[in-house]
Formats: structure tokens, sequence, C-alpha cells
């Protein structure tokens, strides 16, 4: 077996539901770095957000990015797997760091979020889609209400109620995510 077949293998089996290989997420120790792409959709004052089904937060769509893809290319592809939708990718919003700990694991993400819309969006009803085997859900949840909504990252919340959206780099100090 070659050399980067065996480290792919051994990343798999140390970070089964977290890290594929050609994702960039990098274990380091007993942490992982991750590079993240998000999508911004606000239609009718909601915004569509999602999470996994034990998750106790909600985040807004996206991914992480693929070895030498664009993120604007991240966005489409993840939006097209997660939910079979078509999106359109705008400017990008806001750049974040954030360091927080989920299934366990510290990460540290590297984040951009982007406008997003979703030419044929039929309706503002909740849905389901999924992220290979994990299901996800997703809603459009009113921005007016955020801020009595779990969301990751905390940043969010006031950003998103803002009219117009204005450009931004965040930083989130640690958060325990599995504690929400």
């Amino acid at each position: 077996m070659h050399f980067l077949s065996k480290f792919a293998a051994s990343l798999n089996n140390l970070f089964p539901k977290v890290i594929s290989v050609e994702m960039i997420s990098l274990p380091v120790q007993d942490s992982l770095f991750n590079y993240r792409v998000a999508g911004v959709a606000i239609l009718n004052g909601k915004v569509l957000m999602h999470k996994t089904p034990s998750d106790h937060f909600w985040s807004l769509p996206g991914g992480r990015a693929e070895l030498f893809e664009f993120s604007k290319d991240t966005l489409l592809r993840e939006m097209q797997e997660e939910t079979g939708m078509q999106v359109q990718v705008g400017k990008m919003l806001w750049i974040s760091e954030n360091f927080f700990r989920y299934n366990g694991i510290r990460h540290h993400e590297i984040g951009f979020y982007f406008e997003m819309e979703i030419p044929g969006l039929k309706d503002q009803t909740d849905f389901s889609g999924s992220e290979g085997q994990e299901e996800l859900l997703f809603s459009w949840i009113d921005v007016r209400s955020l801020d009595s909504v779990p969301i990751y990252p905390h940043f969010l919340a006031a950003e998103l109620a803002r009219n117009p959206l204005e450009t931004g780099h965040f930083t989130m100090d640690f958060t325990n995510l599995d504690g929400l």
C-alpha cells in the first residue's frame, strides 16, 4: 500500500465521523484544523440554517473545502451534495476564526461565509438533507429571533440581524459545543 493511502486510512480510523481524505481537515495531536465555507441565504426575513438531529445548535449550511478547490466552488458542491439544490454564490461577507470542542475533539476552524441565493426555491418549508450517511435538518429561521436560538458561531445572531449585512472578521475563543 502506498504511504499516502496508509496515512489516509489511519486518519479515517482516528477521525471516522469528522474527516474525509479529500477535505481540508488536518489532525494535530488530539485536535483538528478545518477550513469551512458556508452560505448565507436570507429570504422574507428568514435565514436558512442546518444541524444534525443530535446537535443542540444551528449553523449556516456549507462544509469543508477540498484540496485545490476554490471556496465559492466548495459552497456550490456542498449545497448540491447536502440538499440537491443549485445555488448562486455572491460576495464574501465574513471570515471567522473559531476554537471549539465538538464530539469530544478540539477544533481550530477558519470559516469563509458568502452571500447565497437559491434560484429554484419553491417555498421555505423545513426539509432534510444528508452529509454522507448522516441526516441534516434544514430550517428557515426568522432573523429577528436568532438571539433566542442556539446558533454557532455566536457572532452570527447579531450579524444576520443587520440590514444590510456588513462584511467583517470575527474571532471566537473556545466554546464547548458538546455542552450546548
